[in-house]
Formats: structure tokens, C-alpha cells, sequence
């Protein structure tokens, strides 16, 4: 889950925003000459409600850059958080980048956006396919609600995990949801944990009913 949001999710806002950061990093190596990232890249931590400034963009990732790129790429890279934060992402990374005078050109990208975040990013998405839970095929039930979920402005969500188990569980909010599962397997209960369900977002009373 990305930090952003673990922060709006749980509440747990303060705490977030000192351990949960985004890293910006910039590197000159390309391709198959990227190596070792950490030791050859500059990085720039972002606080969860810091925005990018353009300044601290060129002075920290864009040493290397000559200067007639450096200000159409700060602003790329500043547009690029704003996007990344405003979609949910969880991770991107763009090789190679291409900059000329007047604009920047991403030849391939690699991104992961944050399952959890589907009630709210929906309609920006798109006609997205997430994988089902723990590389196996879903079950009937899990199909079912997954399908609810799509039709639906809010978020829907099941895994089965024991079916044979005693203990079902449907906690309204991703982040109660958690908390009693956490709560179930701290009392012993975790072989009989039979689900994880959620559903939030205001769903209507026949979807939450089904």
C-alpha cells in the first residue's frame, strides 16, 4: 500500500508523514550501463504532503545535466510527483528518458499502482486487470465480489484464505479490516481465519447486502 495511502486510510497521519517518504531519483547511466542504482544515482526524499520544488530538483538530482535541460526537466520531474501521488502509484521507473529543448520523451516505463486505491482512482485508471491474490486462479465467490467492485464507485473486497475456517470477518474500512485480522491471528486464531473482507467507500444496501 502506498504511504499516501496508509496515511488517509488509517488516520495515522503524523506518523506517516516522518517514516512514509517518496524517493525521486535521477540517474545518468543508462540502459544496461545503470549498475549499482544506489551508489550511482542522486536521490531526493519527499515527505508525503511536501511538493517538489523546482530548485531543490536542479541543485539534488540534476547535477549532471547540462544546463539548457535543466529546467524543462525539474518541471517534468515535479509534474511526474504530482502524477505519481495523484494516481497512487507504489512504484515508477522510466529508462531511458529522452529531454531535447522542448520537451521530454519517455521510451519505456515500469509502474505499479496501489490495488487498494481502486474505489478512488477508478475512473482515472482506466479498464485496469489487478492479478489474483497469491499467484492462484480466484475462486467463484472472490470473482463475484471483484465483479461488484468494478460496477461500483466504492471498494469491495474478499480473499479467501482457509475456506474451511470458522472465523469470517466483513469490517467496514480497508484499515478496520486490518486491524481485526491482525487481532484474530494475535489471539490464536489464525488457522481458522477463513477471509479477509472490506467494504467502504458508501457502498449502496443491495451491494452491500450481496
Amino acid at each position: 500500500m502506498s504511504a499516501k495511502a496508509i496515511s488517509e486510510q488509517t488516520g495515522k497521519e503524523l506518523l506517516y508523514k516522518y517514516i512514509c517518504t517518496t524517493s525521486a531519483i535521477q540517474n545518468r547511466f543508462k540502459g544496461v550501463d545503470v549498475g549499482d542504482v544506489d551508489a550511482k544515482a542522486q536521490n531526493l526524499l519527499v515527505g508525503v504532503d511536501e511538493k517538489l520544488n523546482t530548485e531543490d530538483i536542479k541543485r539534488c538530482l540534476l547535477v549532471h545535466t547540462p544546463e539548457d535541460k535543466k529546467e524543462i526537466l525539474a518541471s517534468f520531474i515535479s509534474g511526474l510527483l504530482n502524477f505519481y501521488e495523484d494516481l497512487y502509484f507504489t512504484y515508477l521507473e522510466i529508462n531511458p528518458l529522452v529531454v531535447t529543448k522542448d520537451d521530454v520523451y519517455i521510451l519505456d516505463l515500469a509502474a505499479k499502482v496501489d490495488g487498494m486505491a481502486d474505489y478512488i482512482c477508478k475512473v482515472k485508471w482506466g479498464d485496469i486487470e489487478f492479478p489474483p491474490p497469491f499467484g492462484r486462479e480466484a475462486y467463484p465467490e472472490e470473482a463475484y465480489i471483484a465483479d461488484l467492485d468494478a460496477k461500483s464507485g466504492a471498494s469491495l473486497k474478499l480473499t479467501l484464505l482457509n475456506p474451511k475456517g470458522q472465523i469470517w470477518t466483513m469490517v467496514a474500512g480497508g484499515g478496520a479490516s486490518n486491524v481485526y485480522s491482525d487481532t484474530i491471528c494475535d489471539l490464536g486464531g489464525v488457522i481458522e481465519l477463513a477471509n479477509y473482507g472490506e467494504y467502504l467507500g458508501a457502498p449502496s444496501e443491495e451491494q452491500t447486502y450481496d
